[in-house]
C-alpha cells in the first residue's frame, strides 16, 4: 500500500512538473512570436511562477529521503564499525604492590637482598620467612599461601648465576619439604644452570617475576 500511494504521489508530481514545462514553454513561444500574454492570461502566468516556486519543494524532500536511504542501507552492508576509544588523560592508578616493587632501590647486600625479595612476597598476599643464615640448608626463604609451601634461593648478581644456586635449591626442597623451589636473582642464568633447572624441576626466576609465583605449579 505504501509503495502504491507513493508511486503515485511521485506520478502527480511527474504530471504537474510537465504541466509546468508545457506552459512555461508555451509562454516562451508566444513571447519570441511578439504576441505577449494579455491580461486575461496573468492568473495563468501567476499559477505557473507559483507552480515553479512549489516544484522545488515537491523534489527536494523525496532526493534528500533516497539519499538517507542509500546510506542507512551502505552503513549496514558495511557492518558496525568500531569507534575509537578517546585517550584518557588521567592516569590509571597502579597497585600499591607494583608502586612498591618499582620504587624501592633492589640492596646490593644478600642479606639485605633476601629480606627485600620476602618483603616483596608478602606484598604479594605471602607469609615469607627468612631462613637462618649460613644454616639455611639451601634456601634463603620459606612462603606459604593458600596451604603451598615454596623454597626460594636468593642471589643478587649482575652477571650470571650457575649450576650450584640451582642444586642448594634443590636439595633445600628435600631437607624443608616444600612443594617448589626457585631460584631468584637480579642477573642472568648460564645455559648449563637452565638444563640442571629442566631436570630438577627448579624454577628459575627474575626479581621481576615476584608478582607471577603464584602461577607456578
Amino acid at each position: 500500500m505504501r509503495r502504491l500511494l507513493a508511486t503515485a504521489f511521485y506520478l502527480f508530481r511527474y504530471g504537474v512538473l510537465s504541466a509546468t514545462l508545457i506552459v512555461i514553454g508555451g509562454f516562451l513561444m508566444a513571447g519570441f512570436a511578439g504576441t505577449g500574454p494579455t491580461p486575461d492570461a496573468q492568473p495563468a502566468l501567476a499559477g505557473v511562477v507559483l507552480a515553479a516556486l512549489l516544484l522545488p519543494g515537491l523534489f527536494l524532500p523525496r532526493t534528500a529521503a533516497r539519499r538517507r536511504k542509500a546510506r542507512r542501507r551502505a552503513s549496514r552492508r558495511a557492518g558496525p564499525r568500531a569507534r575509537p576509544r578517546a585517550r584518557s588523560t588521567t592516569p590509571r592508578p597502579r597497585p600499591k604492590a607494583r608502586q612498591a616493587a618499582r620504587g624501592a632501590a633492589c640492596p646490593r647486600d644478600g642479606h639485605d637482598f633476601e629480606r627485600w625479595v620476602a618483603e616483596r612476597l608478602e606484598l604479594h598476599g605471602w607469609r615469607a620467612e627468612v631462613t637462618a643464615g649460613s644454616g639455611d640448608q639451601g634456601l634463603d626463604i620459606i612462603a606459604r599461601q593458600g596451604g603451598r609451601r615454596i623454597g626460594i634461593q636468593c642471589k643478587r648478581h649482575d652477571g650470571a648465576v650457575g649450576n650450584k644456586a640451582v642444586q642448594e635449591a634443590f636439595l633445600g626442597r628435600a631437607f624443608h619439604r616444600v612443594d617448589t623451589a626457585i631460584v631468584i636473582t637480579t642477573g642472568h642464568y648460564t645455559e648449563s644452570a637452565k638444563a640442571l633447572s629442566r631436570k630438577t624441576g627448579v624454577h628459575l626466576l627474575h626479581v621481576r617475576d615476584i608478582s607471577r609465583l603464584h602461577r607456578l605449579r
